[in-house]
């Protein structure tokens, strides 16, 4: 009877065999959680590394719009067509600037009259990669003051 109660005493306690395939089961799984947050990370590098190059050429395209819309030179639009094509391309979008306010997209130059927090005339635009900002919008903000009131 003693016998039985030592051998089925040793089948419930772990062997070191069962240990040794706990261990290597979850070596192997932090191996694979390990693997798949470099290949995230490495992609996100990848993703975002032209965002230095892609911010450059935006000042170009600024400039090349304030040349589109002063001299109203048909190649000038197409030139300018084909640039944004190319920054769509890219992953390059601009910042929505209609509505209200965002201070994580914009940058408020001024205060003006019009309605609180409503953003009433673009300075320059922003731009988004993909989901991240790479440039800010400047924007003239309501004050909440309209004309003729004091």
């Amino acid at each position: 009877m003693a016998k039985k109660i030592v051998n089925q005493a040793l089948i419930n306690q772990p062997s070191e065999l069962d240990t040794l395939k706990a261990s290597l089961s979850r070596a192997l799984a932090d191996y694979a959680n390990l693997e798949r947050r470099y290949s995230e990370q490495s992609s996100a590098v990848v993703k975002f590394a032209k965002a230095d190059i892609l911010t450059k050429f935006l000042d170009i395209r600024d400039h090349l719009s304030m040349a589109s819309s002063t001299l109203k030179d048909p190649s000038i639009a197409m030139i300018l067509s084909s640039f944004d094509k190319l920054l769509l391309d890219e992953g390059v979008s601009e910042v929505k600037v209609d509505g209200l306010y965002d201070p994580t997209s914009m940058e408020c130059q001024e205060l003006a009259e019009g309605p609180k927090d409503q953003i009433v005339r673009v300075i320059r635009p922003g731009y988004r990669l993909h989901d991240r900002v790479i440039r800010t919008a400047r924007v003239v903000v309501g004050s909440g003051t309209m004309e003729g009131k004091g």
